[in-house]
């Protein structure tokens, strides 16, 4: 028998030890394989999930866009209250609700200004913003073209010069004349003014001195709470975002979703009809008289050898005017408050004396009572603008008091006393649909609101919403903001915006 050499038994042990140190190197290759395996799925799993979560806040505006668009939906689940409705906007599941993370969740949110009713800046709440209760840069340039109505509101914003108005309104004027204080193209270097409408607000951080703490103020995450990291050793605010849109829709339609009757057609028996349906036959009567005879107004006195008639005097003259087809000399221009403070001379009547004197007819809204009695439905049910839509206006149900404050001629009392009044509103009725409520119960003058009736509306179609998707139990939390614009029924978004990024903001309402 022949023994192996001992050289050779020594190689074969540096086999085996070669082949262990294989293996344990291989294990824990395998092993660190299958860690980062775990790790990959744990990514894998928390990305689908915070994708999950983005799907569960964007279904929250789908949601809200469906509630809002539905008239029966608003009344009867929301309360008419879309803004302040926890049982409907709160903790709201997404499909089953088992499984480890109980189900999606969404909750919708909204922040208001409190103004000066309470030593709490903001409050959060359940519900939507009325995107309509915003000053529309687009829109006021529209009514005014020359920019001194849309100026005259900015000067009167929080932290607002007269510089940065005049730079607003150069930047979205159409024309290169630069303001006095302002900024045209000279102004800029790397671009010029749009000098036309915004797209979106976001636009305004294009114009010279508008900052982001000006249009979005200290709070940061658009959460309506100062938290820490969010004081610049100012007050606590969220900008001129509170005050400004581009975003809004005004119909010409009635508390009730009709359109509204144009009372300068030229069928004026018609006319007539409808005035009368609407706030009675002296009104109506009065309402064609303006428009076929001579007008004056009540701040001068009545011309020699004249007497004052009444409803009968006019009702004849009008109606025998009608009968022989008589043309309208001008139309009701603007608003219906046109004939407040007027007076018309009827024509003389057939047969009468050479000598004989005029009579004239004082309008029955030069009576105030009668005024703040038939306001609400003269204007809900009548309009003086031909067409199916208006430029959007300010809604004055839902506006911040400082934006009531800066229409023309109201004073802070006013808009302290509007905020007051409009708790104990009505929505649907014709008070709130065209604001008269704040002639009718804020005590505004009507001279006053005559003023400010170009500028405001009790109506709105456009809605900001701010959604927060969730899971029942843990999880990541999204979230998203909207502008829904609910487009007679059939909602569009208008403007979409991931604010995850910004942070929770919010602690999700899981129950």
């Amino acid at each position: 028998m022949i023994l192996p050499a001992k050289s050779q038994v020594q190689r074969d042990g540096y086999v085996l030890i070669a082949v262990l140190l294989v293996i344990v190197v291989l294990s824990l290759s395998a092993y660190q394989f299958a860690d980062s395996m775990s790790a990959e799925y744990r990514v894998a799993y928390r990305s689908m999930e915070a994708a999950q979560a983005k799907a569960h806040a964007i279904s929250g505006v789908h949601y809200a866009a469906a509630a809002l668009a539905d008239p029966d939906t608003v009344a009867n689940v929301l309360g008419g209250n879309p803004y302040d409705c926890e049982q409907a906007f709160s903790n709201v599941s997404i499909g089953a609700t088992d499984g480890a993370r109980k189900g999606g969740r969404f909750a919708l949110l909204n922040i208001t200004d409190n103004g000066d009713a309470s030593t709490e800046k903001f409050t959060r709440k359940y519900g939507v913003t009325d995107e309509g209760g915003k000053i529309n840069l687009n829109a006021m340039m529209r009514i005014d073209s020359s920019g001194e109505s849309l100026h005259a509101m900015l000067v009167l914003l929080p932290n607002m010069t007269e510089e940065l108005a005049d730079a607003i309104v150069d930047w979205l004027d159409d024309d290169e004349d630069q303001r006095a204080s302002g900024a045209e193209a000279g102004a800029y270097t790397e671009y010029k003014p749009k000098n036309g409408p915004l797209s979106t607000i976001d636009e305004l951080l294009l114009v010279r001195g508008v900052t982001p703490e000006l249009l979005y103020g200290n709070d940061r995450n658009r959460n309506g709470i100062q938290d820490p990291g969010e004081s610049n050793g100012g007050d606590f605010s969220r900008g001129w975002s509170d005050y400004l849109t581009v975003y809004g829709r005004e119909l010409n339609v009635d508390s009730t979703g009709a359109p509204r009757y144009y009372v300068n057609g030229t069928t004026l028996t018609e006319v007539n009809q409808k005035i009368a349906e609407a706030a009675g036959q002296a009104l109506a009567d009065y309402a064609i008289a303006y428009r076929l005879y001579t007008v004056s107004s009540t701040l001068i006195p009545m011309p020699s050898r004249t007497v004052k008639g009444g409803p009968s005097e006019l009702n004849a003259a009008v109606q025998q005017s009608m009968k022989s087809s008589g043309k309208a000399k001008r139309t009701i221009a603007n608003s219906l408050l046109t004939l407040v403070n007027t007076r018309v001379t009827l024509p003389r009547a057939p047969g009468a004396m050479p000598d004989a004197p005029s009579v004239i007819v004082e309008s029955p809204l030069n009576s105030p009572e009668y005024l703040k009695t038939i306001l609400p439905m003269l204007l809900d049910k009548l309009t003086c603008k031909n067409g199916y839509e208006f430029n959007p206006r300010i809604n004055v149900n839902t506006c911040p008091q400082p934006l009531l404050a800066v229409l023309p001629g109201v004073t802070a009392e006013d808009a302290a006393a509007a905020v007051a009044a409009r708790v104990n509103l009505s929505p649907g009725t014709a008070e709130y649909a065209t604001g008269s409520w704040l002639v009718t119960q804020a005590g505004m003058r009507p001279d006053i609101f005559r003023q400010i009736e170009r500028y405001i509306t009790g109506y709105t179609q456009t809605y900001r919403v701010q959604s927060i998707g969730y899971f029942g139990r843990g999880g990541p939390v999204a979230r998203v903001e909207a502008v829904i614009d609910i487009n007679g029924g059939k909602p569009r978004i208008v403007y979409f915006r991931d604010l995850t990024e910004l942070g929770l903001g919010f602690a999700p309402p899981r129950q």
